[in-house]
């Protein structure tokens, strides 16, 4: 799978290049990094009630670190969404595509799934999960019953998963060695720790597709620790198209 590129990167074309792919069975990875999982990798302290970190903090360096290596990891299935440079600004989201080493037909945008896209999202992508093996890692306080779909297989976290979840990582390479799972869809509702597991399943084993789809399933779920605008139709940010810089066609 090829995701547009310059001069013509195009916001909802690759949302569209996505769903053909997962709707064709195609298995691939989606990690997102936005202003959150970027404050950790500049090393500065965050807490926004769903996870935190404290740059002064020896035990939080782990997971900077984790999320570095997911950051830069490279594989022909592993696609990494970066900010918006029209919402974050053109340097944050230069200096993102560098650091990240990611070919530019593998980098897109971490916010692909929302937006004015997360209509799609809702008529096209979520439909999917219905007819695929769906692995859910999501709060422990996630209301699975709301869901359109019903999951395989359930991992509950906590707020801070990767402060307190760490374990689940093998645990979760465990599920899938014992079960000789391949062909499922693995779904990440855990902010940062979900692109450390993102990409750690991927190299274990790349024949499942691993999703990062961040808060796009709180209105469901109803444990998100603070609400967000784009489940607001008539907000900025459902009408936001997002740019890719000067020199993109959007």
């Amino acid at each position: 799978m090829r995701l547009t590129t310059q001069p013509s990167k195009d916001y909802g074309l690759d949302l569209m290049i996505m769903h053909q792919a997962l709707a064709s069975g195609k298995n691939l990875s989606f990690s997102k990094f936005c202003d959150g999982e970027w404050a950790v990798i500049k090393n500065q302290r965050i807490n926004n009630s769903e996870f935190w970190f404290d740059p002064e903090n020896p035990e939080d360096a782990n997971k900077r670190e984790g999320l570095i290596e997911a950051f830069q990891f490279q594989h022909e299935n592993y696609y990494v969404g970066i900010a918006c440079p029209s919402v974050f600004g053109n340097e944050m989201h230069t200096e993102m595509k560098e650091l990240s080493r990611q070919p530019p037909h593998r980098l897109t945008w971490a916010d692909i799934w929302v937006n004015s896209n997360y209509q799609y999202y809702l008529d096209n992508i979520i439909p999917l999960f219905k007819n695929s093996n769906t692995v859910l890692f999501c709060n422990s306080l996630s209301k699975i019953n709301n869901l359109p779909f019903l999951p395989r297989k359930v991992f509950k976290v906590s707020y801070n998963a990767w402060a307190y979840d760490w374990g689940v990582i093998e645990e979760s390479k465990k599920y899938i060695s014992n079960n000789n799972v391949e062909d499922y869809t693995f779904l990440f509702c855990c902010g940062p720790f979900g692109n450390i597991l993102c990409h750690q399943l991927t190299e274990f084993n790349s024949n499942n597709t691993y999703l990062d789809i961040g808060s796009t399933l709180n209105p469901f779920l109803q444990s998100e620790g603070f609400k967000r605008d784009y489940y607001l139709r008539d907000t900025y940010f459902s009408r936001h198209r997002g740019t890719w810089g000067q020199d993109s066609e959007v």
